[in-house]
């Protein structure tokens, strides 16, 4: 047991309300846990953070999140910047794509077989759908910008977004983007999974599976056809 605390330890766990003993740190203290040696410590100083109100300490969350190796320190820094919630939004989407080499670079060959929307494998992306449509007017913007992999990964978000909560203006977006002469196959087939959203796509998704020899991108547009048919 004590191995396994210590393993844990290792990667930054800190026991939930550990915290209260530190409520008295100053927020320039609290961000300097970010910058610790220990990863329990860093997992701290993200954690205390979450109380601050003071929008600069986004600055910091971020930075730390950038180069955050420790698992538990990273979810830390992700939790609180969700509390500050659409304050974070502008700064998460200038990491879509950065952080990490988890993100899909091409169309995988397996087919994604649940029935809820595939979370997002991009880290700036997961916490960009824990803060939900406050997050949405940015993240469409996303849509018409040149960085591919952070119009990839704002794909991800926006479809998971809209898919628990729907939201029109989002199915509108990502069918001009659609239309653009520049995006690859892979944005395409994350839009085609995005339209699992979008009740309304089911002419859009119908059409192209007509155009299209893909064989990963028929099944793409095949699941989102069924997911739609399933929530109807």
């Amino acid at each position: 047991m004590d191995r396994t605390i210590r393993q844990l330890e290792l990667r930054g766990y800190v026991i939930d309300g550990v915290e209260k003993n530190y409520l008295y740190l100053s927020t320039e203290h609290r961000i300097g846990l970010l910058k610790s040696n220990l990863p329990f410590e860093r997992t701290l100083g993200a954690r205390l953070l979450s109380d601050c109100t003071e929008v600069f300490v986004i600055d910091y969350l971020v930075k730390a999140l950038v180069g955050e190796k420790k698992l538990y320190p990273k979810i830390e820094i992700c939790i609180s910047l969700v509390t500050f919630g659409k304050d974070s939004v502008k700064p998460l989407i200038l990491l879509l794509g950065k952080i990490g080499n988890n993100q899909y670079r091409e169309i995988p060959e397996k087919v994604f077989e649940k029935k809820n929307y595939p979370l997002p494998r991009d880290i700036a992306a997961r916490t960009l759908i824990r803060i939900g449509h406050p997050a949405l007017p940015d993240l469409l913007k996303c849509l018409r910008s040149d960085d591919l992999r952070m119009l990839s990964e704002a794909i991800d978000a926006i479809g998971f977004i809209c898919f628990y909560k729907w939201h029109s203006k989002s199915y509108i977006s990502l069918i001009e983007c659609f239309n653009k002469r520049h995006i690859n196959d892979l944005i395409r087939w994350k839009i085609f999974r995005s339209m699992s959203a979008f009740p309304e796509s089911e002419n859009f998704l119908n059409e192209q599976k007509l155009l299209t020899d893909n064989s990963y991108m028929k099944s793409e547009i095949d699941r989102s056809l069924r997911l739609i048919k399933n929530r109807l």
